[in-house]
């Protein structure tokens, strides 16, 4: 028997809690209106059943460990690092240093903290500004960085990390991690942190890159 219009919006919403009500309409054949009727009848929060996907994760994965110690501050930094402690995801720079450039900033209307890590020296601009991050980056052409991949974690927030974005103490955390290149090898990590709540990830075959918002 085919599924009535209710059944698949809550099938859709449990199977998926990262569907927007937008999407869940469109894919259930509905309006958005009737979604949030649907889901308020059944007693079904998006965030909350997000927050539970995370925890989830965590349980599976191990995500919940505690994460290597970041230097965070509010204006951008930069520090050394070794290759080996702080980018074991890219073989080649284990036996390397590395620079790691940080500060607290915005994905769109998502505060955040970022962080670039790259075996090329980096520089404090005088006109930060005016530049992104992956800008910092030494004889690289913006308009050639292409990102190989993604990864999405969900972590416990170092202490630090939780005083700048208004976080509790232990709290989760996403942890988004971007694979840079220039076509010559690795240039880049790229991470980027993030309070759980609310957050919403998407990703589209129109762009490499992932999404980041707020909101259902």
């Amino acid at each position: 028997m085919e599924k009535s219009i209710k059944d698949r919006v809550i099938a859709l919403a449990k199977t998926d809690p990262f569907l927007t009500v937008k999407e869940l309409a469109r894919e259930a054949g509905t309006s958005v209106p009737y979604v949030r009727t649907i889901l308020s009848e059944a007693g079904l929060s998006l965030n909350e059943m997000r927050r539970s996907y995370a925890r989830r994760l965590e349980r599976t994965s191990g995500a919940g460990s505690a994460v290597e110690d970041i230097p965070v501050q509010a204006e951008l930094t930069v520090t050394k690092v070794a290759g080996a402690r702080l980018a074991p995801a890219v073989k080649e720079w284990a036996e390397l240093e590395l620079f790691q450039a940080g500060c607290l900033g915005r994905l769109g209307p998502v505060p955040c903290y970022m962080q670039l890590i790259t075996p090329r020296e980096l520089q404090l601009p005088a006109d930060f500004d005016r530049l992104s991050l992956r800008e910092l980056i030494p004889a690289a052409d913006p308009d050639r960085i292409e990102v190989s991949g993604q990864r999405a974690e969900v972590v416990a927030a170092p202490a630090q990390l939780c005083e700048l974005l208004n976080l509790p103490q232990g709290a989760q955390a996403a942890k988004l991690t971007s694979f840079l290149t220039d076509g010559t090898g690795p240039l880049a990590l790229e991470i980027i942190w993030l309070s759980l709540e609310g957050l919403v990830l998407e990703w589209s075959k129109r762009s490499p890159e992932l999404e980041v918002r707020v909101g259902s």
